[in-house]
């Protein structure tokens, strides 16, 4: 679990997250958006929200190979690149258009 930082307001039944404006990590940091950018707007305050952060940032696999389509340039993830049917690597956006040509010639 993490602990996060959001602004807060009485609705009149309970209080609700004004979910719109973002979370902080720090309390300080929530306080200072307050007095910077809503200084002019009264019964706001700072609460604390629990979140799931089950998923640390090392989990994320960042060895996958990006493969450039040469008809557009753009990177894609191999399996979005044809480099098995052509002499070049098209990616799906552009075998279509790709395949059209190769029937006229």
């Amino acid at each position: 679990m993490k602990t996060v930082y959001g602004l807060m307001i009485n609705s009149g039944s309970a209080d609700e997250m004004l979910w719109d404006h973002g979370v902080w990590e720090t309390e300080e940091a929530a306080n200072l958006y307050i007095e910077t950018e809503m200084s002019n707007i009264s019964g706001i305050w700072v609460g604390e929200l629990k979140v799931n952060d089950s998923i640390h940032e090392s989990a994320e696999d960042l060895g996958d190979e990006m493969i450039e389509c040469s008809l557009c340039g753009i990177e894609y993830n191999a399996e979005d690149v044809n480099t098995t049917d052509y002499e070049e690597a098209v990616c799906i956006n552009c075998e279509p258009g790709y395949k059209e040509t190769m029937d006229i010639a």
